[in-house]
């Protein structure tokens, strides 16, 4: 059985993409060989740039990412220049490639052809105008037979009615942004987001005040029609300062001295006390070098007998101090 792969993960070969080499760009992308036998892709056809470029294939293997920003190959501008310019046996297919669907009178033209990463085989294809004015995502279960420039696919009108249209990028990113900022428990943190769109993937980055709040975010860009993955990667202050203070605390330079951890979206303040202008500097670089962490207040004081931390606020009880971190607890507040 076929491990599930999420869209992210995916190969996309848009026509048209450039062509990223290991010493430079050159070329973008025209066609791409079927295999039918093997059900995947085994060359891409490169327009080479310069003048009087002809079109050259690659196999694929020498594909190591293809995205809407680019296709990255493991060649040389030069290796690219000098690769065969005659077509390899199988199924040609291009942007000029008709898609049909044998359950309608439907047709429309290529866009897109999305592979699995460990298999080279066909994951879904986007096509343009099978609904008219609309692009569509077609998965592969859908297909039913592929030959140089035609694919015929089988999709009853109902279910085809029904799938979402597939939206630029460019106009998801303007409503992903738009939901984000209409959610005012997100105002304070939307300066340390990055959300971007890709593919169809919205890929949240950075920092935020608390997971809670990360969950709001991503349940937020969620209510934008035609996502089709969110990648949440955004770093709550809650978790950043608990796996911090874990990892200051488990370091043998900074285990068992009271220092405090306090971020603000990213931005940690270490506060307390070392024993050392060592272990003041051990702490900073245990910090800035942690995942998540944008930069270091290092407010460490310097005190040969420091066993305990004055908190910045009392904790439930009355409580006005911290037990050293690593014996005891380490406050976060």
């Amino acid at each position: 059985m076929r491990k599930l792969t999420s869209i992210s993960e995916m190969q996309k070969l848009h026509f048209g993409s450039k062509i990223i080499c290991d010493d430079g760009d050159d070329g973008f992308l025209t066609q791409v060989i079927f295999d039918p036998a093997a059900h995947g892709i085994t060359h891409i056809g490169v327009k080479q740039r310069r003048l009087f470029g002809n079109t050259v294939y690659l196999p694929y293997d020498t594909v190591i990412n293809a995205t809407g920003s680019g296709i990255t190959i493991r060649l040389k501008l030069a290796e690219e220049a000098t690769a065969s310019s005659s077509s390899p046996g199988g199924v040609l297919l291009d942007d000029k490639s008709t898609v049909e669907n044998s359950a309608s009178s439907a047709k429309g033209r290529l866009m897109l052809v999305a592979l699995h990463p460990d298999s080279n085989q066909l994951a879904y294809l986007v096509v343009h105008d099978l609904r008219p004015g609309q692009d569509t995502l077609i998965r592969a279960e859908y297909i039913t037979e592929i030959s140089t420039g035609h694919i015929k696919i089988n999709v009853p009108a109902a279910t085809l009615n029904a799938l979402a249209p597939y939206r630029p990028d460019s106009v998801l990113q303007r409503e992903v942004e738009a939901a984000l900022f209409d959610a005012a428990p997100l105002h304070v943190d939307l300066k340390a987001i990055s959300a971007h769109v890709l593919d169809g993937v919205l890929y949240l980055n950075g920092n935020i005040s608390s997971s809670l709040r990360a969950d709001i975010a991503q349940d937020q860009a969620m209510g934008v029609s035609g996502l089709l993955e969110v990648k949440n990667n955004l770093v709550g202050d809650d978790r950043l300062a608990s796996d911090l203070a874990l990892a200051l605390g488990r370091d043998p330079r900074t285990r068992d001295l009271p220092i405090g951890v306090y971020p603000r979206l990213g931005v940690v303040r270490l506060s307390g006390a070392v024993h050392n202008s060592q272990q003041k500097a051990a702490a900073e670089e245990i910090a800035r070098n942690f995942d998540g962490v944008r930069s270091v207040i290092n407010d460490l004081l310097v005190d040969p007998k420091a066993e305990q931390l004055n908190v910045m606020s009392g904790a439930e009880g009355g409580e006005s101090i911290d037990k050293v971190p690593g014996k005891y607890i380490r406050h976060t507040k």
